[in-house]
């Protein structure tokens, strides 16, 4: 009896006994694994979830970013065009046709590597060399009709009224007076963002604002111009025989009278991520990006690339537009 007494206590004690230090050692490393995999999961999705978050972002103020700078490029060089209108007159018919409003200042103009001196002036200069992967950019066009009634206003980069400004002391057909709201806007890079500077004032003896940012994290903002070499020779030049080369601004800087003969302006920005961004997916690994060209050479053929080793993640934009004042047949204006 004592026997069986004791067998029993000895099944109740086993019964009653914990895991052995080998079980909880093989439980501990499951749910280790377990936990490991599950958080790396989760922080696999939450980067992957951070980078698409910051792509976005960067994918809609680039393209904002690039369709102002478009908008402004295709109505450079835009002026009201003086018909043949018989409200002004038989006798004065021939004196206002095919006049341009638009007959003060540069429609375009540029700068390789360098802010212009002075942003204000509608003929403006390229001040010292600055930072090589930023170029400046400057557009002029009419903003509103001339001829009343108006039939819309087009405000500056900032969305500021412009003033209205005289026409030129030198305008042919002074028969008639006229002021027309010119636009200018300046694009240029400054801390690490791409910067624009326009001519909205209330009167044209204001000073001009202060420029604002468009968009932040901006590391490259070059631009390159598509330049008529045959009818800068030969403003004459049959139609169809144009040949137009890639220039930079210096290039054309150099040559009397070269921006009436750019056609098209290509631009290329690159904008980077906040440095967390990419953090886990790219951090201390080589990669390659599209970069801007730095030479005209470079935008005439495929886009470079660029080695990184850092975890920006990064976007790039390059477009071409058409300055559509200016491609015709023949750019020559009579003012």
């Amino acid at each position: 009896m004592t026997t069986l007494i004791t067998l029993n206590g000895l099944q109740a004690a086993r019964r009653q006994a914990g895991r052995t230090l080998i079980e909880l050692m093989i439980s501990l490393a499951i749910g280790l694994a377990i936990t490991a995999a599950v958080s790396g999961a989760y922080l696999s999705t939450a980067s992957t979830a951070r980078v698409a978050g910051e792509m976005a972002g960067m994918s809609d103020t680039g393209q904002i970013a690039m369709l102002m700078i478009g908008d402004s490029i295709r109505q450079a060089g835009y002026g009201e065009i003086i018909g043949s209108d018989v409200s002004f007159g038989a006798a004065n018919v021939d004196a206002y046709r095919s006049q341009t409003l638009f007959g003060g200042g540069a429609h375009i103009a540029g700068c390789n590597g360098a802010r212009f001196a002075d942003d204000t002036s509608s003929t403006p200069t390229c001040d010292a060399a600055g930072d090589v992967n930023f170029d400046s950019l400057m557009v002029r066009f009419q903003g509103d009709t001339a001829v009343a009634p108006a039939q819309g206003r087009i405000d500056d980069c900032l969305g500021t009224q412009v003033p209205l400004e005289a026409l030129p002391a030198n305008h042919l057909g002074l028969l008639r007076t006229a002021s027309r709201p010119m636009v200018q806007n300046v694009y240029f890079g400054i801390n690490n963002g791409l910067s624009c500077r326009g001519n909205g004032r209330a009167t044209a003896t204001d000073a001009f604002g202060a420029a604002q940012q468009l968009v932040g994290n901006v590391e490259q903002f070059k631009v390159f111009y598509g330049f008529d070499d045959v009818r800068y020779t030969n403003p004459n030049t049959t139609a169809g025989a144009s040949i137009r080369s890639l220039r930079d601004a210096a290039y054309l800087n150099g040559l009397a009278g070269a921006w009436d003969y750019v056609v098209t302006v290509h631009v290329c920005m690159v904008i980077r991520s906040d440095p967390d961004a990419g953090r886990g997916i790219r951090a201390n690994s080589a990669y390659k990006y599209t970069s801007c060209p730095m030479t005209a050479v470079e935008a005439a053929g495929a886009m470079p690339t660029t080695d990184a080793t850092d975890s920006v993640v990064r976007r790039t934009y390059n477009q071409v537009f058409t300055v559509r004042s200016r491609s015709t047949a023949n750019p020559v204006q009579n003012f």
